[in-house]
Parts: C-alpha cells; structure tokens; sequence
C-alpha cells in the first residue's frame, strides 16, 4: 500500500526545530521511516556486450508475490536510471528540493515495481543532485512509476526550482547478484545506525571493447570482497544500456576513513592491476553525500 506522506507545512514545521537543514532532513527521513514502519553478474555473451542481459529484461518474470513491505521479488538484473538534477542557487531551493524529494523517495520504494530510490547531494555543488532509480520490473516500472500521484506531486512542487532540464541515464544491474540486496524497504530494520554522513563515490569507468566481460568478471570479484569491508556499505556495479563499454561503480562508505583504507586492500590492488589495460580512458569520480535513505536508518547496507 503506497502511503502519502505528510504536506509541506508540516515539513516546515520539521525544519524549524532543528538547527540545520542537514539535522532537519536526517530528522524528516527518520520520521518516514517510522511512518512506515506503522502503516504497514550480468551475464555477457561472447561479443563482450550486454545482449544477454537485454533478452533477460525482455523474458523478466515475477519468480515470487510480494512481501508484506516492499517490491515483488523479480530476478536481477535491473534498470537503475540516475536521474541527475540541477536545482537553482536560489535561497531554500536545496532544502525544499531535499524535502520534496525525500518524500517521493519513501513512497516510491513501496511501489511494488522499484527496489531504491535513492537521493544523494553533490559534495562540491550543493545544487546539483543525482536520483538513482533501480526498477525491478524493468517492463512496467518507470512507466508506472510516473502514474502515482506521489511522483506527480514532486514533478509539480519542484517544477519551477529546476535550473535546467533534468538529465537521465539508464544502466543495467550487474552486482549486487542477490534481488535482497537491491530491496530498500525489506533491509530498513537492518541498516547500521551513525551520525556521520554516508560518502557515495560515483565512478565513471570507460573500457576498451572486447574487455566488457573480462573487466565484469575482475570487478565482480573486487565488489563481493568491498562489501564485506568494516567500513563500505554498498559497491554496486553498473552497466550502461546504451554502451555496453561504459560502467558506473557506485561506492557508499560509512566513514571518511574508509576510502583510503578500501585502497590499501588487497582485492582494491589485485582489481586495479588487473583492469589497468582495460582502461580506454583515466576513471573519473564524482562524490556525494546521501540524503535518502537517511544514514542509519534506511536499507544502505547490501552485504
């Protein structure tokens, strides 16, 4: 059951007992989760591309019902779509945009057609933010998604906060490998609880053609042993739909720390030898900091 949340003049409310914006979205997060809680590697074909993957979205099925809370469970892989916004330096378009967006994100993870949706805030340009949508139901989720009146409703309130028009890439999920551990809503009551704010390195990697499986397979290996670090949440791997030799890798680390200690790993050393003439270009990275689901309280933790 999708449960629409509370109007924007309660939101208000919530900000102003706060000290900051920051405190005050945390606090506004938390708050939906509790609301809640009341009411209730992708496989390569011989090429090195990614038709094998595209067959698997078009014979997708649901493999079981629905839990109580939460998505239907649907095989992976999936279609994560990083929706990547710029909001106006106006005064207050951050916060509201934060809010608005948080409130839609709480909504959409009940959709039974989306996994995350998670919002995450540029760390050097604090108007720029990025939606990372993974669909489970890679046939009818974007589109129904775009029918709920939650998703109208943030269209409408942030309409005229948008600097340009908002851009969107679509991917294809190639780890995690487990449905469980894309599922936001199922790990709510899991997640570790911190006060620090979650750092999500987004990093962009061009590979020569004809390495796609080869980099798949190294970074799959690399992947299953950083989520087992003390100090990373998340490692997901993507691919992109329109390219199969462009990849995203999406790592969320629980301290400041914990970067510099994933590069001192052996498997971060064995994956960076093993991939470095793969590389068809230097790798770009991009940080932020997660805004939803808010740190310690909602579904970070994949491992």
């Amino acid at each position: 059951m999708v449960v629409v949340m509370s109007s924007t003049s309660s939101l208000v409310t919530t900000m102003r007992s706060t000290r900051s914006t920051r405190y005050s979205t945390r606090a506004y997060s938390t708050a939906f989760v509790g609301k809640m809680r009341r009411t209730g590697g992708g496989g390569m074909d011989s090429g090195g591309g990614h038709r094998a993957v595209r067959r698997a979205h078009q014979q997708h099925d649901v493999r079981c019902c629905a839990s109580e809370h939460g998505p239907a469970a649907f095989s992976p892989p999936f279609l994560a779509v990083l929706v990547d916004v710029q909001v106006n330096s106006s005064t207050g378009s951050q916060s509201s945009f934060e809010m608005a967006s948080m409130q839609n994100a709480i909504n959409s993870i009940q959709e039974n057609g989306i996994s995350r949706f998670d919002v995450v805030q540029n760390v050097d340009d604090e108007d720029n933010f990025v939606l990372v949508e993974v669909y489970c139901d890679v046939q009818n989720g974007p589109a129904s998604h775009k029918e709920t009146k939650h998703y109208e409703a943030w269209r409408d309130t942030v309409a005229d906060m948008m600097f340009r028009p908002r851009q969107a890439k679509k991917y294809l999920t190639v780890f995690p490998e487990d449905e469980s551990a894309w599922n936001a809503a199922k790990s709510i009551d899991k997640s570790h609880k911190s006060d620090e704010d979650l750092l999500c390195v987004h990093v962009y990697v061009s590979v020569k053609p004809g390495t796609e499986s080869a980099f798949v397979q190294a970074t799959l290996e690399n992947a299953r042993n950083s989520v087992n670090e003390a100090g990373i949440s998340r490692f997901d791997v993507l691919q992109s739909e329109e390219d199969a030799t462009k990849f995203l890798l999406i790592e969320v680390y629980k301290t400041s720390e914990a970067p510099a200690k994933h590069k001192e790993t052996a498997h971060y050393a064995t994956w960076r030898d093993t991939v470095a003439d793969m590389m068809a270009e230097p790798r770009s990275a991009k940080k932020y900091t997660a805004r939803f689901p808010a740190p310690g309280f909602a579904g970070w933790d994949a491992a």
